[in-house]
């Protein structure tokens, strides 16, 4: 299974933010860069069967912008996803998941300790920016794409 670890977007800021942390919603800025993230993404990955996502405003918001590009995936929200998640909690959303690949949208830390848990490297210096993706394979990390790479690969695409 190809797992592909995704950071929700931009959102408001939690000292401008009135409400519960768990209700902070993506930005203007934020859903735009996840559109322009996604559409470059979309091109590297042509098919995703499932978005998991934390029920957050912000990483669902992320993940509905995600669905656009791959609407036939199947789309599923789990709490386990809420900030503060482990690898157990990860595995108990994965296991018995059939899919050849999944996104899982979510929040930092807890994606960064995913990957460092899934590659058995405790020590692996990873943090995630919004958005940003990381894919996992085999136990093996095949990439690291963060919204400022996508300058490069459009200068790559026009040269």
């Amino acid at each position: 299974m190809k797992i592909l670890f995704i950071r929700h977007s931009l959102a408001v800021e939690r000292d401008e933010f009135l409400g519960h942390d768990f209700d902070r919603p993506l930005t203007d800025k934020g859903k735009k860069r996840a559109k322009r993230f996604f559409e470059k993404i979309s091109l590297i990955y042509p098919k995703i069967d499932v978005i998991y996502t934390s029920t957050a405003k912000r990483a669902l918001e992320t993940a509905e912008i995600l669905k656009f590009f791959y609407p036939e995936a199947k789309f599923v929200t789990s709490n386990l996803l809420l900030p503060g998640a482990t690898i157990h909690e990860l595995k108990k959303l994965l296991n018995g998941t059939e899919a050849e690949v999944v996104a899982v949208v979510g929040h930092e830390p807890d994606l960064s300790s995913f990957v460092k848990e899934l590659m058995y490297a405790p020590n692996l210096k990873i943090k995630l920016q919004k958005p940003s993706l990381v894919e996992i394979e085999d136990m093996v990390l095949k990439s690291l794409l963060q919204y400022k790479h996508l300058k490069a690969i459009d200068e790559k695409n026009h040269s």
